[in-house]
């Protein structure tokens, strides 16, 4: 089961060659040199993406909420909070370039005064950029967005390193590259069963509706697994994070009568206190429902090695999961019908953001 063989007859886009090779990715897109605005006055960052351009922005405001000193949002929609103006930088982010929710947040950007950064592997997020002078940043597109994950974290970790919002943290993204690459040597097709995590996570999930748990340590990873989850296994999944759901999601185990539900821990290397005994906790009540748990920990010893690192198994775990189910995992065609559907329903690009200024 979940053999080379197997995976690659199924998955016939290759899916699984890019994520084997994600640790080269990671290395060349930590080489790229990146162009940013001046950010000497800002006093907040919004970053503005969807889907697998926003998870990267995820996984910056959960590493760095401990240690940035100004407030770093996260904007998955059309429009810019009210609050961004001239000390605000926006860094957005379309591996496409062509996300319409993305170039709207760009030109009211431009609108607002905002400082701004763009990140694209072109299309009219990279036109926008030129021709307002953007610092624009283009990136690699390697088969789908959400699989180019490395070019556009690291790529976005440089801007803002580069404009002096990650001091004293540099090493921690080039540990998250070793990291990455010491994992994919145990999670690629054709690692065993025995020593593949990812494999064997994808095996206890199958035929079941996933219940993944994390915490506020990796919040980011829990939505991210969902996510790969819904595109590439084509499969719906319930998540939430503690301590939160201990004050709701938990009462539901109660009633509980759909054996189907399938419990999935993930785990931070160096919990504190109240989130380790919480999910001791946690883990006994859902037993007592009925219901086993597998917990499965993060790999790397700082902070963004571990959340990386836990993506990383997990994306891999999505693929081998839309195998088990006989899906190609890059096709995303629900997507495709809501673009075109809003396309000929809405055009919001051309009547809202390119009547008023030609960006193309």
């Amino acid at each position: 089961m979940l053999s080379p063989t197997e995976v690659k007859k199924t998955d016939k886009s290759g899916l699984y060659k890019v994520y084997e090779d994600w640790p080269k990715h990671c290395k060349k897109a930590y080489e790229i040199e990146v162009n940013a605005p001046d950010a000497s006055d800002v006093e907040k960052i919004v970053y503005a993406g969807m889907g697998g351009s926003a998870t990267p922005g995820d996984i910056l405001q959960d590493w760095l909420k401990n240690s940035i000193n100004i407030p770093f949002y996260v904007v998955k929609d059309y429009h810019l909070p009210k609050f961004a103006g001239k000390d605000t930088l926006v860094l957005a982010v379309s591996c496409s370039g062509n996300t319409e929710e993305t170039l709207s947040i760009v030109h009211e950007s431009l609108k607002t005064g905002c400082k701004v950064a763009t990140i694209s592997s072109g299309g009219l997020l990279e036109k926008m950029s030129l021709k307002n002078n953007i610092p624009h940043n283009k990136v690699a597109f390697t088969l789908l967005s959400r699989a180019s994950f490395p070019y556009i974290f690291y790529a976005s970790s440089k801007i803002l390193t580069s404009c002096g919002f990650i001091k004293g943290l540099e090493d921690q993204i080039s540990n998250s590259i070793k990291v990455v690459e010491s994992v994919s040597k145990r999670i690629s097709v054709g690692a065993s069963m025995e020593e593949n995590l990812s494999k064997k996570i994808a095996l206890w999930l199958y035929d079941f509706l996933p219940v993944i748990y994390g915490s506020n340590l990796n919040r980011a990873v829990v939505i991210r697994f969902k996510n790969v989850l819904n595109e590439n296994a084509k499969m719906h999944a319930i998540v939430d994070v503690l301590p939160e759901l201990c004050h709701n999601e938990i009462v539901a185990w109660e009633g509980a009568k759909d054996k189907a539900l399938k419990p999935l821990f993930l785990r931070y290397k160096g919990e504190p206190p109240e989130v380790k005994v919480r999910f001791e906790i946690l883990r006994e009540l859902i037993k007592d429902a009925g219901f086993d748990v597998l917990e499965i920990y993060s790999q790397g010893e700082d902070r963004l090695s571990k959340i990386v690192s836990l993506l990383y198994i997990l994306d891999f775990s999505s693929l081998y999961m839309a195998v088990l189910r006989g899906f190609d995992p890059s096709p995303t065609a629900s997507i495709e019908k809501m673009k075109d559907r809003l396309k000929s329903r809405l055009n919001y690009s051309d009547k809202y953001i390119f009547k008023e200024a030609n960006y193309s």
